[in-house]
């Protein structure tokens, strides 16, 4: 195991705020993945829920790391993951897991790493889904997770819409409960936009890179569009890369027509925001769909894949077209490049609800509450 330097922060006697309700606990926060040594949707939402916990609770943070032990916190508890099969990476991490657990002895335990041994304190699992960026060995995913998660007090996915399908794929419906995630909306917000040098519509196209976030037909979309209005239009292709040969896929087939590409960017949001339209073509079944909210954060119009987990956390206010269809998806980006009173309306209206209810505070005061239940369930 790598380096471990162990800080034990005391939360406050009494939060205010959100949470009010819920005293001082003890926190094993577990994960096998965390910003900014690996980044995607689920370890950001991880990262979001560890910095509310640590300003409330007392919390431990056991994390994997498999580029480098610097990009991860200098207090967190570190299993050098790099290089090594991913089983070896399970057991690695139980191993971890289950010797802090007998050390810290925690009131329960939060993880997004499905290896987290059973044991007897009260002991949360969050699964955004099943399938990891594509359906290769999503089978034998499935059947993994519905044996792990017997052993679980609680399975916390990001949708009621992912709830009623992990169910329906042999979780435990009693134990399955649904807490959507929030969004950063002081990152991801509305803002000006820089003036251009000419009159063309951008579209965004933020995800990470890989055949199932189908990138491939928002290029095919385009070949779809009036000739005149594709003369007039960007595609920006944005995100980590996490297939090259798909990126070259991809490069290959966006020849001829409007499309940048903008890789492994820093941050995604000012993409957002200088964009006029966003698109999601999502081929995977969505937990949540992280790149469809940040967009409506930022003002700004999204279609997506109809998909229910997507309709839900964006509040039913994006454009959905049926998932890989490149001439829907074609058809609503002219239909909104035709109406920008509609694009302002769509970015106001989205805006406005994930105020209301996507907030990561909301989120956090959720999971104190449900960890606090598990606490007393669990008895003395």
């Amino acid at each position: 195991m790598g380096e471990a330097i162990i800080a034990r922060t005391k939360a406050p006697g009494r939060p205010t705020g959100l949470g009010v309700h819920c005293r001082a606990m003890r926190l094993l926060m577990v994960a096998r993945r965390f910003p900014p040594d690996v980044r995607s949707g689920s370890e950001t939402a991880f990262e979001a829920l560890w910095q509310r916990a640590r300003a409330r609770h007392e919390v431990r943070l056991l994390a994997g790391f498999h580029r480098d032990r610097s990009l991860l916190p200098p207090d967190a508890e570190a299993v050098d993951l790099r290089q090594v099969h991913r089983v070896q990476g399970w057991l690695r991490m139980r191993h971890a897991a289950r010797a802090t657990i007998r050390s810290f002895v925690p009131d329960a335990v939060l993880s997004n790493a499905i290896e987290v041994p059973a044991s007897s304190r009260p002991t949360a699992c969050i699964v955004h889904d099943l399938e990891f960026g594509g359906e290769r060995g999503a089978a034998g995913r499935r059947l993994f997770y519905r044996w792990r998660t017997r052993r679980l007090d609680r399975v916390i996915t990001v949708s009621e819409a992912m709830r009623r399908h992990l169910v329906a794929r042999g979780l435990p419906a009693g134990r399955t409960v649904a807490i959507p995630n929030g969004v950063d909306l002081d990152r991801f917000r509305p803002a000006p936009r820089i003036a251009r040098a000419d009159s063309r519509l951008v579209i965004c196209c933020a995800s990470r890179i890989l055949p199932g976030k189908g990138q491939h037909v928002a290029v095919e979309a385009l070949s779809r569009l009036p000739a005149d209005l594709c003369d007039r239009v960007v595609l920006q292709v944005v995100g980590s890369v996490a297939d090259p040969a798909y990126l070259d896929r991809i490069r290959r087939q966006a020849r001829g027509f409007p499309v940048e590409f903008h890789l492994d960017v820093p941050d995604l949001a000012c993409w957002y925001q200088q964009a006029d339209i966003a698109v999601f073509p999502t081929l995977l079944v969505e937990g949540f769909g992280f790149s469809a909210v940040e967009a409506l954060a930022c003002g700004r119009p999204v279609i997506h894949s109809d998909q229910a987990a997507v309709r839900e956390a964006t509040g039913g206010l994006g454009i959905p077209v049926p998932p890989g269809d490149a001439d829907a998806l074609g058809a609503a980006i002219a239909s909104l490049a035709l109406a920008p009173e509609r694009c302002e309306s769509i970015g106001r209206a989205g805006r406005a609800y994930l105020e209301r209810r996507r907030s990561w505070d909301l989120t956090w005061s959720a999971y104190e509450s449900l960890l606090e239940q598990m606490i007393v369930e669990a008895g003395p």
